[in-house]
């Protein structure tokens, strides 16, 4: 004889527990939310006069060719060199000291 009263308040505390929008049918339609407009943002001062990017070393410049260099090796000769082994990052530190050490 418990056991309705038992459901009864159960259901009251559940329905207590959820927030209003838990309790609408999840198959009906809801309304659309309106639509967001971004905050209008104001550049400060230090934004507008950043500093610009410090021009690249010589030494930093040959390395970025020599990457360049080996990228292209790594491309054109790729099958080959998985089969023997090589993934780039070994591949790219070998031949990074190959053409430095080849003046490059």
């Amino acid at each position: 004889m418990r056991l309705p009263l038992i459901a009864a308040s159960l259901a009251a505390a559940c329905a207590l527990a959820l927030p209003a929008a838990a309790q609408t049918n999840p198959l009906q339609q809801r309304p659309a939310a309106p639509a967001r407009t971004a905050p209008a943002t104001t550049a400060s001062p230090a934004a507008e006069a950043a500093k610009p990017k410090r021009a690249r070393s010589e030494a930093q410049l040959k390395n970025d060719n020599r990457l360049r260099a080996c990228g292209a090796e790594w491309r054109a000769n790729k099958p080959d060199l998985t089969k023997k082994g090589y993934n780039w990052i070994k591949y790219s530190t070998e031949c990074r000291k190959r053409l430095a050490a080849q003046g490059q």
